[in-house]
């Protein structure tokens, strides 16, 4: 008698069990282990065939995931126009943030693939912030010519008028106007008004604004940038250096607080501060004004030889080169500060023939450079160029007298803000004397409190037509400043 199941049993219902996962513990031991040397492979070969199967599922979705990315991207890039497009775009993002060296070159790649009408805008706006009025105007034509969207290019000119400090009353009204429509570039607004407001003495009025910039836009680096401006203007350094860090902390990467705050900084005599913030300036398009600052440091520090080694790299570069590096964080110096800076220090120490090298590049860039000319004369008279000496000594002397009227005059001020005679007058001695740019400032402040002062206008007159260089690009300020004197006639 048969004690196990027959064998028929076994080959016939066998894969039933497997395929069930039933129990199989009756099967004969060496069968037993037949079948789980068989589950055993199976599972190895799972084992190793299961990831291979694993890894193409994954890969396929990463590959799908992919090539919906891609496909993402290049719709993107093609709704806004290719590479133009995207080069535009770029340039305003730049323009919004005040880099207009990087705002410069982005539009230099857009106008070489494929000029269109929104470019001649960006280039137009990019003209305004540097102040060449002559190729805004021509930017903007060729926009208006291309059927970009007149109400947008007369808001440009308005605030290249405003920047300027020619803001009427209707001109306010309508700044304000904006500010309430949906589709306005709020930085770019309220930073030319802000600025039109500090260029009239309007400061308390300019605060107002840069409050509310801040409280609508607190990440901004912008408005806190502006205050230390204002502050800085009005001496009061210790709130300056408090908005300056706060500008620069909120963006590390806005150079132009940085570079601010060291320069207030080195004003102050704290070098060894100043000079961390050069260095952080000190890349790119900012290099060669950060270098520049660093060697004033080290000048301030005692160190000669590395500021002359700093301001003699600085000087490799062409001026048109290193004024851009300056425009790069909101500065434009009227001094060629390297050079004066260079051939002060080679004076100091001795060395009366390279210092007269560098003086004379100097004052050939900006006449009105009193300490270049103080150390030319000392050069000069150590070469034993007597005659030029005492030529330059005398013309430092009568402009030191001048300006020591302008401290006269400021307390008269002091005690009247209205005394426009007062204002007009320092601003003309600054103007002969010493700074161009602080002079217009001068005789403008009193377009704050009486915008048709005939005075006033006249001399912004006479000081634009003498400049005959820059005759063209000045015309807009000069009719704008005769309209004036016709209405008063």
């Amino acid at each position: 008698m048969a004690t196990g199941p027959s064998l028929t049993y076994r080959v016939v219902l066998l894969p039933l069990f497997l395929r069930r996962g039933a129990s199989y513990n009756y099967l004969p031991r060496a069968e037993r282990a037949n079948v789980n040397r068989s589950k055993g492979n199976l599972a190895s070969s799972k084992q190793e065939k299961g990831p291979q199967v694993g890894n193409r599922k994954f890969l396929s979705r990463r590959t799908l995931l992919l090539i919906t990315l891609f496909f993402i991207v290049i719709s993107i890039f093609v709704w806004i126009g290719g590479i133009a497009g995207l080069a535009n775009a770029m340039a305003s993002n730049a323009l919004a943030k005040k880099n207009l060296v990087a705002a410069d070159w982005w539009l230099s790649l857009s106008q070489a693939i494929s000029s269109d009408p929104y470019s001649d805008f960006l280039r137009a706006r990019s003209a305004r912030h540097q102040g060449n009025l002559e190729l805004m105007s021509s930017c903007l034509k060729s926009a208006f010519d291309r059927g970009y969207p007149p109400r947008k290019l007369q808001r440009e000119q308005t605030l290249a008028l405003v920047n300027m400090g020619q803001m009427t009353g209707e001109m306010e009204q309508e700044i304000n106007r904006w500010l309430s429509e949906p589709d306005v570039e709020v930085f770019e607004v309220v930073d030319s008004y802000s600025n039109a407001l500090v260029s009239l003495s309007r400061f308390e009025e300019a605060r107002k604004l840069l409050f509310a910039w801040e409280r609508d836009y607190p990440l901004s680096p912008l408005p806190n940038y502006r205050l230390a401006r204002i502050h800085e203007h009005l001496s009061e350094s210790v709130l300056a250096e408090n908005e300056y860090r706060k500008s620069a902390k909120k963006s590390p990467k806005f150079l132009n607080a940085k570079y601010s705050l060291a320069r207030l900084l080195l004003r102050q005599r704290r070098p060894a501060e100043a000079m961390e913030f050069y260095r952080e300036c000190d890349l790119g398009p900012t290099a060669l004004a950060a270098k520049t600052g660093m060697a004033q440091c080290y000048k301030s520090l005692g160190e000669i030889e590395k500021a002359s080694a700093l301001l003699k790299a600085v000087l490799e570069s062409d001026q048109e080169q290193i004024q851009r590096s300056f425009l790069a964080v909101d500065e434009s110096p009227e001094r060629f500060v390297a050079a004066s800076e260079l051939g002060c220090l080679e004076t100091e120490i001795g060395h009366f023939s390279e210092g007269k090298k560098y003086l004379e590049r100097a004052l050939e860039s900006f006449p009105l450079d009193s300490i270049a000319r103080y150390s030319y004369a000392v050069a000069l008279r150590g070469l034993g160029m007597k005659k030029e000496a005492d030529e330059n000594f005398e013309r430092t002397r009568t402009t030191r007298l001048a300006l020591d009227q302008v401290t006269i005059l400021q307390e008269r001020i002091n005690t009247n803000s209205r005394d426009s005679e007062s204002r007009i007058k320092i601003g003309k001695i600054i103007l002969e004397n010493e700074s161009e740019r602080t002079g217009v400032y001068w005789i403008s402040s009193v377009f704050s409190y009486d915008p048709g002062n005939l005075e006033a206008h006249s001399a912004l007159v006479d000081y634009y037509e003498a400049k005959s260089d820059d005759k063209s690009k000045n015309k807009q300020r000069i009719d704008y400043h005769r309209s004036y004197l016709r209405q008063g006639k």
